[in-house]
């Protein structure tokens, strides 16, 4: 039987982790502690659970079906710890110190986050923004409590098994034609005929077809792929001294307009907004 006065809240941090984990290394990574550290707090475990937790199972470790069974109650009692006890009951912006973890594309960090940021500056807190990409291992992230925020375009919170969380709108755009400003063939707006006989930038996160290439496929618009980016903020200073053409989001268009040397186009019929 485990008696709580042998469980402190540290051994339940590193339980956490080693379940989350399911290896030494990287669950001491997670929680900035030594190797020998968590090694040590996994012996006291399994002394106090009297059970082995992980085992190892060729070059891998599992876990015990008693381990198994704590996944869940322990993320419980560390989240009501957390939000009942660790965390103030209010927050001040101008004496908060806290970190906060945000997920978010480059548009959004550009477009949103900048002037978040600038405006806690301004206020002389000492609150951290940290902005994470939306890498293909958000969704784990989020399940995981790993992030605080993630600003993600209503389509893909629709389609995604994303955790039960608040939500709410914060940001509305829609995509606009770009091109450098000199584009020998271009005229004010995004026509079928420059799609089909210009060379196309497209925007291809994680090595999938973006929403905006998914909607310009349906509505039946051919394009010549010539270069492809992972970023819509290089986008833009791709464009330079090209006959490229491509879209993006028209807050970061204008946003980046005049150092990127490009010019907006209005879309011949809009593609969906961002």
């Amino acid at each position: 039987m485990v008696k709580l006065g042998q469980i402190d809240l540290n051994l339940l941090v590193v339980l956490d982790a080693l379940l989350r984990e399911k290896n030494v290394t990287r669950a001491a990574e997670s929680l900035h502690l030594s190797q020998p550290a968590t090694s040590t707090a996994l012996a006291r475990l399994r002394r106090v659970f009297g059970d082995e937790l992980l085992l190892r199972n060729g070059r891998s470790l599992e876990l015990t079906p008693r381990a198994q069974s704590l996944i869940e109650p322990v993320r419980e009692v560390l989240a009501t710890i957390k939000q009942t006890i660790v965390q103030p009951p209010t927050f001040d912006p101008t004496t908060d110190s806290r970190h906060f973890s945000a997920i978010s594309s480059d548009y959004v960090s550009t477009t949103l986050l900048h002037p978040l940021i600038a405006r806690l500056i301004g206020l002389a807190t000492g609150l951290q923004v940290d902005a994470s990409p939306v890498g293909v291992r958000y969704l784990e992230a989020l399940n995981r409590d790993e992030a605080d925020l993630a600003i993600l375009p209503d389509r893909i919170v629709d389609q995604a098994l994303i955790p039960d969380c608040s939500r709410m709108p914060i940001i509305e755009d829609r995509f606009v034609g770009v091109v450098w400003r000199d584009h020998p063939h271009a005229g004010d707006r995004l026509t079928a005929d420059l799609l089909r006989h210009s060379p196309w930038l497209a925007y291809v996160p994680h090595g999938r077809p973006s929403l905006v290439e998914q909607d310009l496929d349906a509505a039946g618009y051919p394009r010549r792929v010539a270069a492809t980016s992972t970023s819509m903020v290089a986008m833009a200073f791709l464009l330079a001294g090209t006959d490229l053409v491509a879209v993006l989001p028209r807050r970061l268009a204008r946003r980046v307009a005049g150092a990127a040397e490009i010019r907006l186009l209005e879309p011949e019929a809009p593609p969906a907004a961002a």
